[in-house]
């Protein structure tokens, strides 16, 4: 059996790929369903999967203002700026202006914040496997390194 003769999840009944779908109609419906099911496994905790996408850049060092995060995420700047006072009403981050420019609005998570990130991110895995355990460890790795080719 070669590679186009081996089955595949598209081969299963129900999951034959509806040719008329776009690839980017398809991942924009997955994040959908990410940031759906963030939110339902982030309620009990505060936090929207929106916040907690911020929180992330945030805690990992990827974005120090809301100008970085702005970019990063898409988001305009009006957007970004309630969704962080948002998240300055609970707690979780602060902004201080930067000791070597004074324009320039540093955020960083709060004590609170740090202590908490480490919670809210096995949360978001826990609810991210109801998604992704549907595939194989195989099918995971793959779909990995697909979407890492396109990152880059």
């Amino acid at each position: 059996m070669n590679q186009n003769d081996s089955p595949s999840s598209a081969d299963k009944p129900g999951c034959t790929p509806d040719p008329d779908l776009s690839i980017g109609y398809l991942l924009t419906t997955v994040r959908t369903r990410m940031l759906q099911e963030m939110d339902k496994a982030l309620d009990p905790l505060g936090l929207t999967g929106a916040q907690f996408t911020i929180l992330r850049r945030v805690a990992e060092n990827a974005a120090h203002t809301a100008a970085d995060l702005c970019r990063l995420l898409q988001y305009d700047t009006g957007s970004m700026t309630r969704m962080l006072d948002r998240l300055e009403e609970k707690g979780v981050i602060c902004r201080e202006r930067s000791p070597d420019d004074r324009r320039v609005v540093d955020i960083r998570l709060t004590t609170s914040g740090s202590n908490d990130y480490p919670k809210w991110r096995e949360e978001v895995r826990r609810s991210l496997g109801n998604i992704f355990d549907r595939l194989s460890n195989d099918e995971q790795d793959q779909l990995r390194t697909l979407l890492v080719r396109l990152v880059k």
